[in-house]
């Protein structure tokens, strides 16, 4: 075993990106060489961990803790680890990230700055998925917005300066409140009993009956609704929602595979890590209202993705819709609710990277993403409709693929929640089903209009798919396809850290 390997995992893209800077503009080759191999050797060392991570045991592995800054009264701790929820969310965020590096042959422009900007999105994205000090988590969600916006605002369409701002300003502001929560969360617990970051510790001071009298339900209560806006913005939630379009459909092809595939995922973990971590009295206390924002993002996504004409954007509001699931899932505090929640995230991950990447493999032959001037693709480039629609049929939840297995689990658990978390639990369940419907209506119709139909003359003699291309569809479909039929390949990994968390409210 390598020693400190999650430092290894993170620090390697960064270091990466510093070697790219080195090397000549002109040297592009070279450049997409350093950054395949690098965010590739990324990739295996995170499947070692995989592999070796024990399925049996609670608590956080592979655990690194050195004192960072000391400042007296308090230190600021490298603390890193990884436990059941964390780990899958690392593998998926190497995996998508090294097939949106192969995505990115259609990159020409600036070639060095991109690759840096992407390689360094990678190490705050899998910092902010092992770090356990509240401070260095935020330092590592901060360092993703940067490249993102960079990317976004240089090789995104012709609004993208637009686009990129309006997510650098929600993102940010999403994280100047998380920033109040996390320093009231620090003092609050300093004054209670120890000042400390850790976020092990500080679910101890705050679960710490003996606490109460400082650390009064009414200031959890309000905590936890800071935490919940501040991850609601990148997850995101209705009505924190509508940067959200614009970024995908202003950015390039390979960063709408991250931004859906990974981004989205991290606010996710951050509501479970963080506010059903550390404040699991107040997540039950706020069940019934989670459960029914899910309801809300899952119908309201559902239905503004039936009228969009941009293809992209359909795929777009579609992550908006499925998100939804996620929250419904983890609502429930069942054990099946939250495998349900965390199956999503990894799912939806591998599902809308392909879908992104599907439909800008297409708009770089067609230059169009509207779907009335899609029609017949598949008697022209039969290959590339052909993943696009198993893309679709994953998304609609088709059994045999992941998207199946999470939303079973999720529609269970939100079956079967207790009625003292959940009020009318089976009600919220069937309004929530019929996004279930609606999914299926807008990719049905979608793919009817696109990839059947009558063909357009334009569209008449396009290129099928390339060679380089086969990597990440084969790669993501097959993930989806393993995932669907064999999804112990996944639950053998979540289960205990998922009866923990439900665990901690008696469920």
């Amino acid at each position: 075993m390598i020693p400190n390997i999650l430092s290894v995992l993170v620090f390697l893209p960064l270091l990466g990106a510093l070697i790219i800077l080195t090397i000549p503009n002109e040297h592009k080759n070279v450049i997409r060489s350093v950054a395949g191999i690098t965010s590739f050797v990324t990739l295996i060392i995170s499947v070692i961990v995989w592999n070796v991570f024990n399925r049996s045991t609670a608590g956080m592995q592979f655990a690194e803790n050195y004192t960072w800054i000391d400042l007296g009264f308090v230190s600021f701790n490298y603390q890193l680890g990884v436990d059941g929820l964390s780990m899958p969310l690392l593998v998926l965020t190497t995996i998508v990230t090294f097939l949106g590096i192969v995505a990115s042959v259609s990159i020409k422009d600036r070639v060095k700055e991109y690759f840096v900007w992407m390689l360094i999105l990678l190490t705050g994205m899998l910092g902010v998925f092992v770090a356990l000090d509240m401070f260095l988590f935020f330092l590592f969600f901060e360092l993703t917005l940067i490249p993102m916006f960079f990317i976004i605002g240089i090789w995104g369409g012709s609004q993208k300066e637009y686009a990129a701002f309006k997510f650098l300003i929600y993102t940010g502001l999403g994280s100047a409140v998380m920033l109040i929560a996390f320093f009231a969360m620090f003092y609050q617990g300093a004054v209670a009993e120890e000042a400390t970051l850790n976020f092990l510790r500080l679910a101890e001071i705050y679960a710490n009956p003996a606490n109460a009298h400082i650390i009064s339900d009414a200031f959890k209560a309000g905590l936890f609704i800071t935490l919940f806006v501040a991850f609601a913005v990148k997850l995101p939630i209705f009505p924190f929602h509508t940067w959200l379009p614009d970024a995908h459909v202003q950015a390039p092809t390979p960063a709408s595979m991250i931004l859906a595939g990974v981004l989205l995922k991290m606010g996710a973990y951050g509501l479970l890590r963080v506010g059903f971590g550390i404040l699991p009295d107040q997540a039950a206390k706020f069940a019934f209202l989670i459960a029914i924002l899910g309801v809300v993002n899952i119908i309201y996504g559902a239905l503004l993705a039936l009228v969009q004409k941009d293809l992209k954007k359909l795929v777009a509001y579609s992550s908006i819709s499925h998100m939804g699931i996620v929250l419904l899932g983890a609502a429930s505090f069942t054990t099946q609710g939250m495998q349900g929640a965390i199956f999503q995230l990894v799912s939806h991950g591998f599902i809308a990277a392909l879908l992104f990447f599907m439909v800008g493999a297409i708009y770089e032959r067609t230059h169009t993403r509207m779907i009335e001037d899609l029609g017949g693709l598949s008697k022209t480039i039969p290959i590339l409709a052909g993943f696009l629609l198993a893309a679709a049929m994953a998304s609609v939840g088709l059994p045999g693929m992941s998207g199946f297995v999470s939303e079973l689990l999720a529609f269970m658990g939100i079956f079967g929640a207790s009625p003292d978390i959940i009020p009318a639990a089976k009600t919220i369940a069937v309004v929530a089903a019929l996004g279930i419907i609606l999914t299926a209506a807008y990719l049905l119709w979608a793919m009817q209009r696109t990839t059947f139909g009558q063909l357009h003359q334009s569209n008449a003699h396009l290129e099928d798919a390339r060679p380089i291309e086969y990597i990440p569809m084969i790669c993501l479909l097959g993930l989806t396809i393993l995932i669907g039929v064999y999804p112990a390949i996944l639950s053998d990994v979540i289960n205990i850290t998922v009866i923990d968390i439900v665990s901690k409210i008696g469920g």
